[in-house]
């Protein structure tokens, strides 16, 4: 593992259109949100007004309201997510660059590397639009509004019982501080997507395609799995993949759960570098 060629990767992957793509498509989804918060709730008193983190993109709570721009971000979600690089392993073969990398470090590094630094760019995509959104909500908004939109106060004597300690992943941070909870659940849904992502890479890696848009076949697989079990199979908690990256969600879930996923799915992209590094040769 090369730390300058996972930058060289990373510098190289932010500047492809895949990347921008990505990109902006959050960005938009996420202005459009804030505006339309903007308009809804001017002039609305603060007594009444909704804390503002409930008020962002990746708030399960804003549904209850309005649920337009999550399912937008959700329907979205598969393609988006293998913009920034699903398809950097088939370029860099189309442009012979692959074999110049390889001949210097080696074929299991390369593969490493590729994948990493599809992880970084990944994750720094899927991070910064919402984290933005956050600091536009804390200037707009006021920061002392505690409104839900389940109507449900913090002075309620079963909301933190019922909508904390149930529902919410990590309720204890949530209970620390609002804000910071925010931060820290942005922060992780681009490490899910990260995770996803790189994950995406490994496996299409496998696959001697020539078209570029295969490579989104791996990402709509994990995705809707999840999806369509969580639909078919009965069990005590959610295994949908966005009930635990949008914050505030109600639905019962597991932090072990979605640990373990993830823990698997990033030793699984790391035996696909080695798997491939022992098949491939130049």
């Amino acid at each position: 593992m090369s730390i300058q060629i996972i930058k060289r990767q990373c510098s190289f992957m932010l500047k492809r259109k895949g990347a921008g793509v990505a990109f902006y498509a959050l960005f938009v989804i996420v202005l459009m949100n804030f505006i339309t918060n903007v308009f809804e709730f001017q002039g609305l008193d603060r007594l009444e007004m909704y804390h503002p983190v409930k008020l962002l993109l990746l708030s399960y709570n804003r549904t209850y309201d309005n649920a337009d721009f999550a399912l937008l971000l959700i329907q979205l979600y598969p393609i988006l997510v293998v913009c920034p690089s699903g398809s950097i392993l088939l370029s860099e073969k189309q442009r012979r660059e692959d074999t110049l990398i390889i001949s210097r470090i080696g074929i299991k590094n390369y593969y490493l590397n590729i994948f990493i630094s599809t992880f970084f760019v990944t994750a720094f995509i899927f991070t910064v639009p919402f984290l933005v959104e956050l600091l536009l909500n804390c200037i707009s908004f006021p920061l002392s509004a505690t409104g839900d939109f389940l109507g449900l106060s913090i002075y309620d004597p079963n909301y933190n019982e019922i909508r904390m300690r149930q529902s919410y992943l990590a309720p204890w941070l949530y209970s620390v501080n609002e804000y910071l909870y925010a931060v820290v659940g942005i922060i992780f849904f681009g490490f899910f997507s990260g995770v996803i992502g790189m994950t995406a890479v490994a496996i299409s890696s496998f696959f001697k395609a020539k078209y570029k848009i295969l490579s989104f076949i791996p990402t709509y697989v994990i995705v809707y799995t999840s999806f369509y079990l969580s639909e078919i199979v009965k069990l005590p908690i959610s295994v949908c993949w966005y009930d635990y990256v949008l914050l505030f969600n109600d639905s019962v879930k597991s932090g072990r759960f979605v640990c373990v996923l993830l823990v698997i799915l990033t030793f699984a992209s790391i035996g696909c570098a080695l798997l491939k590094g022992n098949g491939d040769q130049l």
